[in-house]
């Protein structure tokens, strides 16, 4: 009994190891995933979740693509810069002509030439207009002596509204003379002169004149009359002469600004840099160009143009002054005109309209003395 009780128990042992064995064999189910879990199949009777609608991002509009970059502009540079200071316009013509403009002026430039143009009348620079690094350019006189004053007109303010005619030469000094036709300058500036005086007397203006007769007055003395007169205005009368027979008509002097050169020389010619005529450059330009264009208009004689000189009788001045040149005894058909008294008269004319017209529409303001 006791071996068979050992037999059993041996194979209970063997029995439970092979039950063992088989249950730790068996295959584990498999895990699922945490980001699977919402494609994992519901269990039947439970309830199946609603999947939410998704709605679909707009497409983002296209950006504009961004401009080009403007290039900066350049500066102005030359007689553009030049006239943009004056708050005028510049533009090249052709031919090498520029013109510009301001306020119902024009002026016009011509490359390496000293000529201008001032509405029409001639006026001469006191250097060439020239290129310069690249660009063309008045020189800073002529910026500042005929630019400015040209497209800019000084207001004329005079100190009185007394006129001082002065009639070049005199007494041992003839002047320019035509032998043929028996004609000297002086005897022509007084008749013009006087001419002259009686159509401002008659217009109510005082009017003195530096010699009244045949007789020397020297050059000083004629601006110390018009100083001690308390002048206005102060005019000398001349007529001209040259060895080159075709020479003729018209022109207008003013006293050459400081450092610049006079229209019939190449340099500056001059160690005293101002004159107390100097003191109205600005307003001897204005008060020329309106004597010459009137000249100019009235008599239809050649235009020699606005110009620029040293001349002893406009430098010591303490008031606007002009020397007028009002045509050659030299020129064949000239001389026999000047010689007649109604060609002399309309020159007295002439000037007595454009004084008339300066004087009625100037400011007196009396300095003291």
């Amino acid at each position: 009994m006791r071996a068979a009780y050992c037999k059993l128990d041996c194979l209970l042992v063997v029995l439970s190891s092979a039950a063992f064995f088989l249950c730790s064999c068996q295959t584990q189910p498999a895990k699922v995933p945490e980001s699977n879990a919402a494609e994992a199949v519901p269990e039947i009777g439970t309830e199946t979740p609603r999947v939410e609608s998704v709605v679909a991002t707009p497409e983002p509009e296209p950006v504009p693509p961004l401009p080009e970059p403007k290039e900066p502009a350049r500066p102005l540079s030359g007689i553009f810069e030049q006239a943009n200071r004056i708050g005028a316009t510049a533009q090249a013509k052709g031919d090498g002509v520029w013109l510009i403009e301001k306020g119902g002026r024009k002026l016009e430039l011509t490359e390496q030439s000293r000529m201008a143009s001032l509405n029409g009348i001639v006026v001469f620079l006191n250097e060439p207009f020239l290129e310069k690094e690249g660009a063309f350019v008045l020189s800073d006189s002529d910026f500042e002596y005929t630019l400015r004053p040209a497209l800019e007109p000084a207001e004329i303010v005079l100190r009185s509204k007394v006129i001082v005619i002065d009639p070049g030469h005199g007494g041992a000094e003839p002047g320019s003379e035509n032998k043929s036709l028996s004609l000297l300058e002086k005897d022509l500036n007084l008749d013009v002169s006087i001419r002259l005086q009686k159509l401002l007397e008659d217009n109510g203006y005082k009017v003195v004149l530096t010699r009244y007769n045949d007789r020397l007055v020297p050059l000083e003395d004629r601006s110390r009359i018009a100083n001690r007169s308390n002048a206005g205005i102060f005019l000398s009368i001349h007529f001209n002469s040259a060895l080159n027979k075709e020479a003729s008509g018209i022109e207008t002097y003013l006293l050459t600004p400081p450092e610049s050169a006079s229209s019939n020389d190449d340099a500056i010619g001059s160690s005293e840099t101002s004159y107390s005529g100097n003191s109205f450059d600005s307003l001897n330009f204005e008060l020329g160009f309106r004597i010459q264009s009137r000249l100019i208009a009235d008599l239809q004689r050649e235009d020699r143009g606005l110009k620029k000189a040293r001349f002893k009788v406009l430098k010591d001045l303490e008031c606007p002054g002009l020397l007028v040149e009002c045509g050659f005894l030299s020129h064949g058909k000239e001389a026999p005109l000047i010689n007649t008294p109604v060609y002399r008269q309309k020159l007295a004319e002439s000037l007595s309209h454009s004084l008339t017209s300066i004087l009625m529409s100037s400011q007196i303001v009396p300095t003291a003395r």
